[in-house]
């Protein structure tokens, strides 16, 4: 806040986040943006289940089809190409538009300012309310910041909520960058297997299977990387957020609210231009993470108690 500004809660108060985040203003937004992620992975997803096609088509096509093996190679080119440009690009807007709404979906629950020179205006509620109404089962969705925030004044209760964010999102990044890899690289090496048996020359392999998987390795390759510096960069978010913690805990409502505000800048733009985590395997990790996070919450809590 700026000096003179009058505080958005009362001193000494908490934000009744966890109490507030089912209300109807704000479950809306946070249906919305997770619609609007769902729509960025639907462009992904026909780009990963396009280029899986092609590489597991490859092997038979190679055995049974040797002729095409360069009509195969230009449409996996192709392919590559389109994926990298029109598919990308309408996968990036969905995420911007996600990341928008979510921003405003923190910011009017944290009692935050908007940053517009980061941003840009705010999502007008028509585009919020078309969103939402795609997802009409809103169980998953309440209670969504999870953790137990007990009688932790503001701005101190916001703070650990984005702590839990960081945490959450650091640990679905890098497991999913590992699941990646793991995918990849079994891949990369079931096709030369298959090359070695087959007795092909190294002209063949590269034609009929190593180009056709051509686009999924490397899409593998760069969204495993991606996910990995995804996660490093909340590690360094979750850090710097520690160290805020750190320096109030004994006074968490003396934490100025121009640190929460810097810190949920740098958590909008890891959003905005990182890839998002599948829901499959959000949902699959969902259980655990929150008791890891709640557990984590409650240590941190009680490391201020002068008790």
């Amino acid at each position: 806040m700026t000096v003179g500004q009058q505080s958005p809660v009362q001193p000494g108060a908490s934000a009744r986040i966890k109490e507030r985040q089912d209300q109807p203003e704000h479950l809306n937004r946070l249906l919305a943006y997770s619609h609007l992620y769902k729509t960025a992975m639907w462009w992904r997803r026909i780009r990963t289940w396009g280029n899986v096609l092609l590489a597991l088509t490859a092997p038979l096509l190679a055995v049974f089809l040797p002729a095409g093996a360069s009509t195969r190679g230009a449409i996996a080119a192709a392919w590559l190409v389109l994926g990298k440009t029109v598919l990308k690009g309408m996968e990036g807007s969905a995420t911007l538009r996600a990341a928008n709404i979510q921003e405003l979906y923190d910011t009017k629950l944290f009692h935050l300012n908007w940053n517009q020179a980061l941003v840009g205006r705010q999502p007008v509620p028509d585009d919020v309310s078309s969103a939402a109404r795609h997802i009409r089962e809103h169980g998953p969705y309440l209670d969504w910041y999870s953790i137990d925030l007990g009688d932790t004044p503001w701005p101190g209760d916001v703070l650990l909520c984005q702590r839990q964010s960081a945490v959450w999102s650091r640990r679905d990044h890098h497991a999913y960058g590992a699941f990646l890899a793991i995918g990849g690289g079994s891949w990369a090496v079931a096709i030369i297997m298959f090359a070695l048996v087959r007795d092909m020359t190294l002209l063949t392999f590269l034609v009929a299977l190593f180009l056709p998987s051509a686009a999924a390795l490397l899409d593998t390759i760069e969204l495993a990387r991606e996910h990995w510096q995804q996660s490093t960069k909340r590690r360094q978010v979750e850090d710097d957020i520690h160290d805020v913690w750190t320096t109030y805990q004994a006074r968490p409502a003396d934490i100025p609210a121009e640190e929460c505000r810097r810190l949920q800048d740098a958590t909008y733009l890891l959003r905005r231009d990182g890839p998002p985590v599948p829901k499959w395997f959000y949902d699959r990790r969902r259980h655990e993470t929150a008791a890891v996070t709640n557990d984590g919450t409650t240590a941190l809590r009680s490391s201020s108690d002068p008790s």
